[in-house]
């Protein structure tokens, strides 16, 4: 006797494996009484842009080609409204994120009650480690800066991935570790560099993410408020101020049009006493 698959789709989505299928929120379930239904995974609407971009990010480099397409079909797409918010400080979370296009601002809330922003997330970086390192309560809150597109991936599903390709495993943990080592050199910039030095290499590091080239400077491509940039360097709004209007009169930044240009990329790194 021979055994022919089911080619019906609705029989054979009926017979789809077990393994095969996902728990998801029920739409209108809140938190404190959370329903699920299993359902068949959704095909991957990934645009072949947004493939690309989050595939260039420097902690995939050494995986492979199996892994990746793995890891691209796992990924579930949400776009979301500037201003929303996507995790919450001290919560847990069972999505790992990353930005296909937009921004998020990471943020926390001191024991004062001083908000903090931690940094801006940028197209093809991830964000939201609890997930990513065993399900840990999040450090930070985050909120879309701007009208983005975001990529998550469960964590039953990112363990599944890495217990199948070690290649993976090991991208995730250099990831890990330059987000350790990362958030510690901001630690030391904020205790150790002058305001000045802070908001150059702030802004170079913006320039670099969300920078569009001109001249011999650069346009940052992200609507920032003073606030922001304030919370991004740790200083108050009036400091912040007058390192702008330094910057301004010494013809390396120009601020108008609700636009951050940087005229002149070189001197601006030799404020933040980097090498051209």
């Amino acid at each position: 006797m021979t055994l022919h698959a089911p080619t019906h789709p609705a029989v054979s989505d009926r017979f789809a494996p077990l393994h095969a299928l996902v728990w998801r929120p029920e739409p209108g379930s809140s938190a404190q009484h959370r329903s699920w239904t299993l359902e068949r995974p959704r095909p991957s609407v990934i645009s072949p842009t947004h493939q690309r971009t989050l595939l260039a990010a420097d902690w995939l480099a050494g995986v492979g080609e199996a892994a990746r397409e793995a890891f691209m079909a796992a990924l579930g797409v949400t776009k979301v409204a500037a201003g929303e918010q996507l995790l919450h400080q001290g919560e847990d979370s069972v999505l790992w994120y990353g930005v296909a296009s937009g921004a998020v601002r990471l943020g926390s809330v001191s024991a004062s009650g001083r908000q903090l922003s931690a940094a801006l997330v940028a197209p093809g970086e991830w964000f939201g480690e609890g997930p990513a390192l065993g399900r840990l309560a999040e450090a930070c809150s985050a909120h879309a800066h701007a009208d983005s597109v975001l990529v998550s991936l469960r964590l039953d599903t990112l363990r599944r991935l890495t217990a199948a390709h070690a290649d993976l495993r090991h991208a995730l943990l250099r990831w890990s570790a330059v987000r350790q080592r990362a958030a510690m050199e901001a630690v030391l910039q904020a205790a150790s560099a002058p305001l000045s030095q802070r908001l150059a290499a702030c802004l170079l590091d913006l320039g670099q993410r969300f920078g569009q080239p001109q001249e011999e400077g650069f346009r940052i491509a992200l609507p920032l408020t003073q606030t922001d940039l304030a919370q991004l360097v740790a200083t108050s709004r009036q400091r912040l101020n007058q390192g702008m209007q330094d910057l301004r009169r010494l013809r390396v930044l120009d601020t108008r049009e609700a636009q951050i240009t940087v005229l002149s990329t070189e001197a601006l790194q030799r404020r933040a006493r980097l090498p051209a």
